[in-house]
């Protein structure tokens, strides 16, 4: 029988059924849960019907209630399977209009930002655009809350940036119950990584190589001899320089801009250690909400973070 786990897709063959589905993954070097392909002598391209089929995963949201032009998105719909990519040209109007009008209406920062976004070259196939928010001062008010809980642990609200949502696999979201089981955290990077990221659902470390068999290398500036992957629960850190360089970028108009991303996370708790900022900025306050000794999140579980938005940030 053949079995595939559901974080890292490794495939594992038995003779005998797996007892609750549950063994150890020689890629996530941990006890997890697989889900059934096949059977020795069914066709290889048989498929397991996904065990959460009949009830979809339930995305939270950050208080769309509590904005004027933002209501509550409808509970029911199936918001996370994966299409196939699509690598046709990505225009403006595929990422704006919304599955209904109560959605989401685009301010002009959000289209902006979207128009940074366009210039990645990421698959649309990749978004989901029923997640898309919009953290700049009209869309987000300054009564609104500065920080939320989730999974347990506090992490700061992204103010001034513009998020696009991401598919998020169902099966594994529906296994771990990462929408009420693992917080948020941010991971700060530059573009050509984000985008390898969210096309390959996969997360590198110094020392890996890409599918193009290029050797991730740590970055200059940052610490020597240190292969994890780090993460943070406020934006303030994992979109600072040292994470998240500033690129050049003209508008349509001929205006020029500095951009930045950042991902948004869901990362399984327990799996990470907490530590001081590691970026040099001594006593000076990183965030306001979060102190700068428990700011920065370390693992070398590249499994346990799963990206659901790409946050743009876009400046003069």
């Amino acid at each position: 029988m053949l079995y595939k786990c559901i974080i890292c897709k490794t495939s594992k063959s038995t003779s005998q059924p797996l007892l609750n589905k549950t063994a150890f993954c020689e890629t996530c070097k941990c006890s997890r849960k697989f889900f059934y392909v096949a059977s020795d002598d069914a066709p290889s391209a048989a498929v397991a019907k996904s065990d959460s089929s009949s009830s979809a995963p339930k995305r939270p949201f950050e208080l769309a209630a509590s904005l004027p032009h933002r209501k509550s998105e409808p509970q029911s719909r199936d918001r996370s399977r994966s299409p196939a990519l699509d690598r046709r040209r990505c225009s403006e109007v595929d990422f704006v209009r919304p599955p209904s009008s109560a959605t989401f209406r685009p301010c002009a920062y959000f289209t902006l930002c979207l128009r940074y976004m366009l210039t990645l070259g990421i698959s649309k196939g990749l978004f989901n655009r029923q997640y898309n928010r919009c953290y700049c001062e009209n869309c987000y008010s300054i009564t609104s809350r500065d920080f939320l809980v989730e999974g347990g642990s506090k992490y700061v609200i992204p103010r001034g940036w513009v998020r696009f949502g991401l598919i998020v696999d169902q099966a594994q979201a529906a296994v771990e119950d990462i929408w009420n089981k693992w917080v948020v955290s941010y991971h700060g990077t530059k573009p050509e990584a984000a985008k390898s990221i969210i096309e390959h659902h996969q997360f590198l470390i110094p020392g890996d190589r890409t599918i193009s068999g290029d050797k991730i290398r740590i970055p200059n500036g940052h610490i020597p001899d240190k292969y994890e992957v780090y993460t943070s629960p406020t934006i303030a850190y994992s979109g600072c320089d040292v994470y998240s360089r500033s690129v050049p970028f003209q508008s349509p108009s001929g205006k020029l801009y500095q951009a930045k991303i950042v991902l948004q996370c869901r990362q399984q708790p327990q799996t990470y250690t907490i530590q001081s900022e590691t970026i040099g900025a001594g006593a000076k306050r990183i965030c306001p909400i979060i102190p700068n000794s428990e700011i920065e999140y370390f693992t070398v579980m590249r499994a346990s973070i799963v990206p659901y938005g790409l946050l743009v940030r876009v400046f003069e």
